[in-house]
């Protein structure tokens, strides 16, 4: 099933669109190998004359350019991996770190790409964060592990590897001498956003960090909630969902109700609702029909419990030792194609307005 998305490549159309070609030397980034998709020979030969993203240099709009820097993972199977502190095969991931024209140690912000990796638009971000006096650590899921995306074929990663990825970025952030390890925010979309908005769960955030390293604030743009806990504890970290009213991808409905079972647990969980906005309108991308992505709209919201433990949809049992493949086949009623993505009108600016005021909010206090 494929829940993510993220456009690659930025359309000149527009004067914004424009600047975001501008914010990046390297545009484009050859994929890793290892992916299920075959690409086909031309497509092949051009990747070959591209850089990857660990050895691409990446000039912001403002002129700041990226550090690279590298931090050690893991690929849990399943949150309950995490929490029971059981064996994870570990993995090494790539980043870019954008440090502003700032004194002293300074406020930080991580950027968690959607199922397509890392884009310009997210390089755009890192360019009005750093503007704004954030540094910020864009990170590259998929590289190190051979994965080239996973909008097709979402089962290449576990849900819990993705939150594991941002826990494991904001160690290695609070060990960087010019980061206030204190004041560390992070930024998701799609899958990226349900991989930041785990990293806010207490039980993984304990496990993985132990106490009083969590985040101090997570955006979490039109992420996919269909997995949930339930009884989600995030205090102390500011948790903002930004969704779309018309996204036909992961849909609003399964984020609305979990965005009303943190709140009452967690005062500083806000929620923003785009009117008029499809799944990605934050990217500077227009609005597009993409027939073959696959989604599950109705299925059921799956939860789990303080342990890490899948809960069966039907009976509300615990399934100990389940995995995110153990919900294909009672999921096929509800898996369907087509989806819509892409901006329209100022909605790239606003999202870029909204977060820059949230870790404002946030991280200068």
């Amino acid at each position: 099933m494929s829940f993510g998305f993220s456009l690659k490549l930025p359309v000149a159309s527009s004067t914004n669109a424009m600047a975001l070609v501008a914010a990046i030397s390297v545009s484009v980034f050859a994929p890793a190998t290892g992916y299920a998709q075959t690409p086909s020979t031309s497509q092949t030969s051009a990747a070959a004359l591209q850089p990857t993203f660990k050895d691409s240099t990446i000039a912001l709009a403002n002129g700041i350019v990226g550090r690279a820097v590298s931090f050690i993972s893991a690929n849990p199977r399943t949150a309950e991996d995490m929490i029971q502190h059981r064996e994870m095969p570990p993995v090494t991931l790539h980043a870019k770190l954008f440090l502003p024209r700032r004194e002293g140690r300074v406020p930080a912000v991580i950027i968690a790409p959607g199922s397509g990796g890392v884009s310009p638009s997210m390089v755009a971000h890192a360019n009005a964060l750093t503007e704004s006096g954030f540094a910020v650590m864009l990170i590259d899921p998929f590289g190190g592990r051979g994965i080239r995306d996973t909008i097709a074929a979402q089962d290449q990663l576990s849900w819990a590897a993705s939150s594991y990825d941002v826990l494991a970025a904001l160690r290695a952030l609070q060990q960087e001498s010019d980061i206030d390890g204190a004041r560390i925010g992070a930024m998701g979309y799609s899958r990226g956003g349900l991989a930041v908005l785990d990293a806010t769960l207490t039980p993984l955030v304990e496990s993985t960090l132990g106490s009083g390293k969590a985040l101090r604030a997570a955006l979490v743009g039109w992420p996919y909630c269909g997995r949930q806990f339930l009884e989600p504890r995030t205090t102390p970290t500011a948790v903002r969902f930004v969704l779309a009213d018309m996204d036909n991808w992961v849909g609003t409905a399964h984020c609305q109700a979990y965005f009303n079972a943190m709140k009452p647990r967690n005062p500083a969980v806000s929620m923003r609702l785009f009117r008029n906005a499809d799944h990605g309108f934050g990217y500077q991308t227009p609005v597009r029909e993409i027939p073959n992505a696959i989604k599950a709209l109705n299925a059921p919201i799956v939860y789990l419990d303080e342990r890490g433990v899948y809960l069966d949809p039907w009976s509300d049992q615990p399934l100990p030792g389940a995995d995110d493949r153990t919900f294909d086949s009672p999921f096929q009623p509800f898996i369907s194609r087509g989806v819509r993505a892409g901006t329209r009108d100022n909605q790239a600016a606003e999202f870029t307005a909204d977060f820059l005021a949230f870790f404002d909010r946030e991280l200068n206090r």
